[in-house]
């Protein structure tokens, strides 16, 4: 019978090289003690014996005598304490040393889980555009090609309509007119999903008002937008990620909450800060007390992190969820 060559390679009983990596990194550790455990025994027997051989400790206690104004008897005393005084230190310095490598090993890990975040982060977002361009190619075809095939089946009868056809000529026109109406609402939506005009035209506050009603119509969850000292003007990417948090967090909410009532709160404060607060009152956190981490909070985390600020989510006053971000109002727009 022939044998599979890459089984034949490896009997059953190898060890994984896991396994056989550490086995050699224990060797390498007890074998390097042993060497450093030999060489402190040959240099202190040849301290000794030397010692012996000179007469070591008679020479000194000589000297001493013959320098006893000098207190020089005192050295040994004096030399154990510098030494131990010396062990101490390099004991301080090693565990120093240690801290340092544990903490630079947990920021390594740290940066390690960050950058996995950010590529599953940045390979949702690719999958997002994707699905969005998707779903509004979807509609281009379906909604905006099927509006534009009945004008255009209206407007060839109006022109080859018999003299006298007022009537069917009048309902062609009424028909225009009515895809021409639903057109425009689907461009409108359509814009609305890209970026809202609002935000260009008249700025923050309205656009979060519009954003808050139309969500209210759409779920049919109370919303209620409170704004509080917000600056007239502020700059283009704070105003994006304020507005795309409230949008997501009301999605999360609309999706997972089951909630009667939403509070969204927008506050600038004496030192140029904006502090955003959306809270329900629906399920409240999980049993864990910590939100799975999908996109969207992913993202919500990523935005606030962009501008240095802070995000906090934890439970409502109503036994809900409450979601506060903290933002440095990048200065006001010129």
């Amino acid at each position: 019978m022939a044998h599979d060559p890459v089984h034949a390679a490896v009997p059953p009983s190898a060890p994984a090289p896991e396994d056989a990596l550490a086995g050699a990194s224990r060797y390498d550790y007890w074998s390097g003690v042993v060497a450093d455990l030999a060489v402190v025994a040959v240099l202190t027997s040849a301290a000794f014996l030397g010692a012996v051989w000179l007469d070591l400790s008679e020479r000194i206690n000589g000297w001493e005598v013959r320098n006893e104004a000098w207190q020089v008897d005192e050295l040994p005393v004096t030399l154990l304490v510098l030494f131990s005084c010396l062990m101490w230190f390099s004991w301080r310095r090693t565990r120093q040393a240690q801290r340092e490598v544990r903490e630079r090993i947990l920021a390594d890990e740290q940066v390690v889980a960050l950058l996995l975040s950010n590529r599953d982060l940045a390979r949702q977002l690719i999958l997002a555009q994707e699905n969005e361009r998707r779903a509004l190619a979807r509609e281009l075809h379906d909604e905006i090609g099927q509006n534009c095939t009945a004008i255009r089946a209206d407007a060839t009868y109006i022109l080859h309509a018999r003299p006298g056809d007022g009537a069917g000529v009048t309902a062609s026109a009424e028909r225009i007119a009515a895809t021409s109406e639903r057109l425009y609402a689907l461009v409108k939506q359509m814009l609305r999903r890209l970026r809202p005009m609002t935000l260009d035209s008249l700025g923050l506050v309205p656009a979060l008002h519009e954003l808050c009603e139309h969500w209210e119509e759409q779920t049919g969850v109370g919303c209620g937008f409170f704004p509080f000292a917000v600056p007239d003007r502020l700059d283009d990417p704070t105003c994006i990620a304020v507005f795309r948090l409230v949008q997501e967090g009301l999605t999360n909410v609309g999706r997972h909450a089951d909630a009667s009532q939403v509070r969204v709160e927008l506050r600038g404060d004496a030192n140029g800060r904006l502090l955003l607060s959306i809270e329900d009152d629906g399920r409240g956190m999980p049993a864990g007390g910590d939100l799975p981490a999908g996109f969207g909070l992913t993202g919500m985390r990523e935005r606030v992190a962009g501008l240095q600020g802070q995000l906090r989510i934890g439970a409502g006053a109503g036994h809900g969820v409450r979601i506060e971000a903290e933002l440095p109002a990048l200065g006001a727009a010129a």
